[in-house]
Order: C-alpha cells, then structure tokens, then sequence
C-alpha cells in the first residue's frame, strides 16, 4: 500500500474486533510514526498504550461518569462553538452517521446508546493516548497531531482500523489513574486502534470532505 492509498484509505471506524493488535505490530507502527516532524526535531510526543484488563476497567469506570453526566474534564479545551460552515459540516457529518444507523431525531435511547459507545471505544480492544509536557503550547500540540496522523495512516497501511476520539480525554484525571500518564503531562488526544468489523454497517460510513476550491486559494 503506498502513501495515497494509505490516505485514501483511513477513516474513523466505530465497530471492532475482539482480537488484540500483536504487540510487535503496534512496535513496528509507533517505531516508524516517530518520524514526524516536530518544531526543531524536538519531538514533545509521548505516548502510553493502554490494552487489556485495565482497559477494559477504565472502559468502566468512563461509562459510569457519563452515564451520570458529569463534565468533562480535559487537559486541552473543547470547542464549545465552531463558526458557522464549521458547524455545517459537523452537524451534517452527525445526521448522515444516524442516518445510516437508522437513529431518529426523538430516538434518545438510541443517541445515549452511541454516546456510550463512544466512551466503549467502540469496542477497541486497545487505545493509543499522546500527551505532551504540560507547559508546552500550540506548536506541539500540532507536533502531536502530526504523530498522531503517522500513526493512523501506519495502522491503515496494516489493515488496522483506527478512531480520534475526544471522549477517550473526557475524563483526564481517570486516565492518568489507569495509564500512569503523569500530572505534568496535558493529554491530547486518545485512539482507538484494533482489526475492524467490516460486517457492522457503521463501518460502510465515510465521511465527506470538501471539494478543493472551497479549502484550497491559488496564489501566482
């Protein structure tokens, strides 16, 4: 699989197998993701890989405090509102997914059932969390998203499926407890990675993207 495919390829996937990704796959992924640029090589990416029991107990524990409702609590901001085209194509995203899972506008139980899913890590049997040291800024929080995306396109290039998650840093302070992700560390974002489950019908879901001339200016 070369670089396009690799690109054209990924997409977030939201049904997943049972079975663990091999430790020495995700070895052999982490070890060629590190070639990321970074501001000056400096390289502020960690990460913690996070599988098994104690995945399957914060799984729990993330359940439970959503379940009740309780805020969340993250280490780098949400986006409480997006300008308007912005929120197009996110409110859109949203009603094509739940259109295809066949989920109502008035299907509460429904939506609750998916947004529990969601802290599920839809079934991930691992997750890959990045952080970075807690006073650093915006330039490697970006550096982090460049490892990040080197990992999903090395994940795809093995046939793995992956999922960007914010509700995998909903709750900060119950994965430093888990994961051992230190107080001086900001978590930026988590992963879910596993085989997908191509026989789930979320997983035919794609997103759309916009064409090139509403993203793209040329400058001659």
């Amino acid at each position: 699989m070369n670089v396009n495919d690799a690109v054209e390829t990924r997409k977030s996937i939201r049904a997943f197998l049972e079975k663990p990704v091999p430790l020495e796959i995700l070895q052999e992924i982490l070890r060629s993701a590190f070639r990321a640029p970074s501001w000056g090589n400096t390289q502020p990416g960690k990460v913690t890989v996070v599988g098994g029991e104690i995945f399957q107990t914060m799984i729990k524990e993330f359940v439970q405090k959503a379940s009740a409702g309780e805020a969340p609590r993250t280490d780098v901001a949400i986006p409480k509102e997006w300008p308007e085209v912005l929120s197009r194509r996110y409110k859109e995203n949203g009603k094509r997914l739940f259109e295809l899972l066949g989920i109502g506008r008035g299907d509460k139980d429904a939506r609750t059932r998916h947004m529990l899913n969601m802290f599920k890590f839809f079934g991930a049997p691992q997750a890959i969390y990045i952080h970075i040291d807690g006073t650093l800024g915006p330039y490697s929080i970006f550096d982090a998203g460049l490892l990040a995306q080197n990992i999903a396109l090395l994940a795809a290039e093995k046939y793995l499926g992956t999922c960007f998650m914010a509700t995998s840093v909903w709750f900060a302070d119950v994965v430093r407890r888990y994961t051992g992700i230190p107080e001086s560390d900001q978590i930026v974002i988590g992963m879910a990675i596993g085989h997908p489950d191509w026989d789930a019908p979320v997983n035919r879901f794609r997103s759309e993207r916009e064409p090139l001339e509403a993203v793209v200016r040329w400058v001659s």
